[in-house]
């Protein structure tokens, strides 16, 4: 009985071990790389991944500069692997971006992109426009100012109200109370 024991779990020692490697056939670490790794901004790349697990769902974003955008969900084929072609939106400023494909962990590519306006020159009329915002004129401050007033009276009334019925409903019930 003691050595069926030993026998058995010496069996579970090998084929435990056995079972993990083959549920995930990944050739080895996985990983994620883009290719170019240094683009001008509105340029296509292709992002690329290997060892994942087989048949499974990655999110796909670009993050950096405080924006993230989603590329949306690419499938990892029978063997681990995917590739997608993105294409890098043109409003980006130059800076060092971080390529992610998010599933059961999180892998990164970096990513170099150079600003549409410190580009070669091919700036659009969109990216060369400049955002300042707008002042308003003092009849806009004193009609804002107006409406706050306005809103800050009301409120005052709408409590005074209340107040005055809840006094109105305390008395009422005291007299019923002394009625009985």
């Amino acid at each position: 009985m003691r050595r069926t024991l030993v026998l058995a779990a010496a069996l579970a020692a090998l084929v435990i071990p056995l079972g993990i490697v083959t549920a995930h056939s990944g050739t080895g670490e996985a990983s994620v790389q883009v290719e170019p790794a240094s683009i001008d901004a509105g340029a296509t790349v292709v992002f690329a991944g290997t060892g994942l697990e087989p048949d499974s769902d990655r999110d796909l974003v670009l993050a950096g500069d405080g924006m993230v955008i989603d590329f949306g969900v690419v499938k990892t084929d029978a063997t681990g692997m995917f590739s997608k072609e993105l294409q890098v939106p043109g409003h980006l400023p130059t800076g060092t971006y971080e390529l992610r494909a998010i599933g059961d962990e999180t892998l990164t590519a970096s990513l170099q992109v150079t600003g549409a306006a410190a580009g070669s020159g091919s700036t659009s009329p969109a990216a060369a426009e400049t955002v300042v915002g707008r002042s308003r004129s003092g009849l806009e401050e004193v009609a804002f100012l107006l409406f706050v007033v306005v809103l800050a009276v009301a409120g005052g009334l709408v409590a005074w109200k209340a107040e005055r019925l809840s006094r109105t409903l305390r008395a009422a019930g005291t007299l019923r109370e002394t009625r009985r």
